[in-house]
């Protein structure tokens, strides 16, 4: 019989048993209390009529069962191995009889096992996921030596040296997934501290692994460039490692509970390695002064998508403290509602100076001008809330473009009047206030007996740069066109 706590699979749903004894609602029978993997299937924390029998990791995933309810049955990696990859068990090979002089012997084929081993040999990556997997095996050096990706997810796993005493016979291990192992033991006895030396990428996500634990992670992980603790409830600001993990590259901190982006924490203060934080799906609220740009300075991926930002500000703050960000994924955050996808584009490229890649679409220089040039028109216009103008960033655009003209006066007037320029022929024009690109275009080609369609129409800004009016169903101000704006027609053809 099992300890308790242990890991069990009832009718395929994965769950904790934690209480074995007596319920007052059933005086004649043994109770068993479980705290299910699926939480959705709980209905409480432990506790019958007020009275707790266990506790839970998360509120409300428990339930309690009768003893008679038969679980599924434990098997060993091996065992698992075998049944996925080898049909031909061992144990239902054909007998052939030997004799050696009087004596008969019994053997397995060897015809069988050798084709076995032969197909367990070349395994370069096993998925073992949901194989109620909870004993470790000997012998795997000679069975499947060449695995170098194993997914061990949603197994019963007990203690975190079971699965040492799997992963030290694989020394070609790189990549290992331990996601939704509700793992109760992560102590590793110093026999084992070698298991994981060489695995790149460990995965542990829905394993609700504690804080201490995870301060031990660079210890036990010491080559892993990439690590996924998703799912996993964390919400501590802080998160500290006993050591300094030198290698660790891409951090995957998606689907907790954080309301700030948390902060790294190592004895030594050392600059890292990491290249990518993965925060989607949590509750950041708020941007905080963190030691990611001190201690992260190649830090260039962030993905901010499903937070609760509310405001532009949050976006001011984290394109000032995280300057080496070049590609950040930021959509589905409350700032965003109510607004065209397109703008917000344009006001988070321009508010962000080190961006070349927004929402997994690349930025390129011309994106880049246009958007910088139509905020500043939209700032100048004080068309845009909640933007600091003594802020470095205000000042960097105006450094580039000059400082914006504020034309309160053409404002209030219906019309705008703009110059046309056309070869050396200057002219011109008055046209109506919310006038689109493509309206425009049919007004030059009936002046200058031109057809709309080889009309190509592009804003002087004061320094001569040209700035092409590419989508014809935009109105012109959103180029940055103003009173005494100057345009240049080209005739395409």
């Amino acid at each position: 019989m099992d300890t308790i706590p242990t890991r069990i699979s009832l009718q395929s749903h994965l769950g904790t048993l934690r209480y074995r004894g007596p319920l007052t609602v059933w005086p004649n029978t043994i109770a068993l209390g479980i705290e299910w993997d699926e939480e959705t299937r709980g209905k409480h924390s432990g506790s019958h009529n007020d009275v707790a029998y266990f506790e839970t990791s998360v509120p409300n995933s428990a339930t309690f069962v009768k003893v008679g309810r038969k679980f599924d049955k434990k098997r060993s990696f091996l065992e698992a191995l075998k049944e996925r990859y080898a049909p031909d068990k061992v144990d239902e090979l054909e007998k052939v009889d030997i004799t050696f002089g009087n004596k008969v012997a019994e053997r397995v084929g060897f015809d069988k096992i050798r084709k076995l081993q032969a197909q367990l040999d070349k395994l370069s990556l096993v998925a073992l996921d949901r194989q109620c997997i909870a004993y470790p095996s000997d012998g795997l050096c000679s069975f499947c030596p060449s695995i170098q990706d194993l997914d061990l997810s949603c197994n019963l796993f007990d203690h975190l040296v079971d699965v040492a005493k799997i992963t030290v016979q694989l020394p070609r291990l790189q990549l290992l997934r331990l996601n939704g192992n509700r793992i109760i033991s992560w102590e590793l006895p110093e026999k084992y501290e070698h298991a994981f030396l060489n695995i790149q990428v460990i995965s542990l996500a829905s394993t609700l692994i504690p804080l201490e634990s995870i301060s031990r992670l660079p210890k036990l992980f010491p080559a892993a460039r990439e690590c996924c603790l998703a799912r996993n409830y964390l919400a501590s600001a802080d998160i500290y490692f006993s050591v300094t993990w030198r290698s660790l590259e891409s951090l995957d901190l998606s689907y907790n509970r954080f309301t700030t982006i948390p902060s790294l924490k190592f004895p030594d203060g050392a600059t890292l390695r990491i290249t990518s934080l993965n925060v989607s799906h949590n509750s950041i609220s708020e941007i905080q002064a963190t030691s990611w740009t001190e201690h992260t300075p190649s830090l260039k991926a962030l993905d901010l998508r499903h937070n609760n930002l509310k405001t532009w500000k949050d976006v001011d703050t984290l394109a000032s403290q995280f300057t080496t960000i070049t590609d950040v994924t930021i959509q589905w955050n409350p700032f965003m509602d109510g607004l065209a996808y397109d703008d917000v584009q344009l006001a988070v490229i321009a508010r962000w100076a080190s961006l070349t890649a927004l929402n997994g679409a690349k930025i390129d220089e011309k994106e880049r001008m246009n958007a910088e040039i139509f905020f500043m028109a939209k700032v100048a216009k004080r068309q845009v809330a909640e933007f600091d103008l003594d802020c470095p960033r205000w000042k960097q655009l105006c450094d580039i473009y000059g400082p914006p003209v504020n034309s309160e006066a053409g404002r209030r007037s219906s019309v705008l009047g703009i110059v046309l320029l056309i070869d050396s022929e200057e002219k011109s024009r008055k046209v109506p206030r919310g006038l689109t690109v493509q309206k425009l275009k049919i007004l030059v080609a009936k002046w200058y007996k031109i057809p709309a369609a080889f009309v190509e129409l592009a804003l002087i800004d004061d320094d001569g740069t040209e700035l092409i009016f590419e989508d014809s169903l935009r109105e012109i101000e959103f180029y940055g066109v103003e009173d005494g704006s100057e345009i240049k027609i080209r005739v395409k053809r």
